[in-house]
């Protein structure tokens, strides 16, 4: 398979050039492998579970390789940003769809599975512009604006950061007009590797790697209780959910 470098949006000086982004992605897809290909979806969720400690583990030292210019700004109920589109590979919607059905109640899943329906009714097809403008709030958060699902979160909400909370809020409140607030570029960026290892793995697998819309695909996930045992198979189904504006943007980079 002929491997296609891209060039990744660095603010230098940084030692996380694209060669060592390419690297990181590289080692990643061959450890996730190893779990793909057992082909179960315990093996899907182990490799999900393995790329985000990985990329939290990478991030940290990114921190303290290249410490950001201001403290990083997040914290728990600071939802701003849980309005943008978030995608995601196939086995983190696996990993956290088995997360809801171990944690809640029958009850507490039928509400969640309700609000994941009514979010992706309301944004399904949005470019990241339109998602942002629309400003619906993540299913996933809870009653106090933070993420439900923390610890099994997607690899894009573990790698995003700010390092200004007002700027944050100014940009959402007008996203086509005011710029994103500060980040940490390093920590976004090897975030963001092992997500492009995770891929490259389930792809050299022979799996669906196209990236997937984070609520369209979980409601596929909770609505069908057999979606994993279907991707493994090759069957195509989380195809509504692949991201339009993705694939847009990879032909024309083609």
């Amino acid at each position: 398979m002929r491997r296609q470098t891209r060039s990744l949006p660095l603010a230098p000086p940084t030692r996380y050039t694209p060669a060592v982004l390419e690297g990181i992605a590289d080692g990643e897809r061959a450890a996730l492998g190893l779990s793909l290909a057992r082909r179960t979806e315990l093996g899907a969720v182990s490799a999900a579970a393995a790329a985000l400690a990985r990329a939290e583990a990478l991030e940290e030292a990114a921190a303290a390789a290249e410490p950001p210019a201001r403290p990083i700004a997040c914290r728990a109920g600071c939802s701003t940003c849980c309005v943008s589109k978030v995608l995601v590979m196939a086995p983190e919607v696996l990993r956290i769809a088995a997360h809801l059905r171990a944690t809640r109640s029958g009850a507490e899943l039928a509400a969640l599975a309700e609000r994941v329906r009514a979010a992706d009714a309301a944004t399904r097809g949005l470019t990241r512009l339109e998602r942002a403008e629309a400003r619906v709030p993540c299913p996933l958060l809870d009653e106090r604006g933070a993420c439900s699902v923390h610890a099994v979160r997607p690899l894009v909400c573990a790698g995003w950061n700010s390092l200004d909370a007002a700027a944050c809020e100014r940009h959402f409140a007008a996203p086509a007009a005011v710029p994103t607030a500060p980040m940490h570029r390093p920590s976004y960026e090897v975030a963001n590797a092992v997500l492009a290892g995770l891929g490259w793995a389930a792809k050299e697998q022979g799996l669906d790697a196209v990236p997937l819309e984070l609520i369209a695909a979980l409601r596929i996930a909770l609505e069908r209780p057999n979606a994993g045992e279907r991707w493994l198979a090759r069957l195509p189904v989380f195809a509504a959910a692949r991201d339009a504006e993705w694939q847009e943007d990879r032909r024309r980079e083609a």
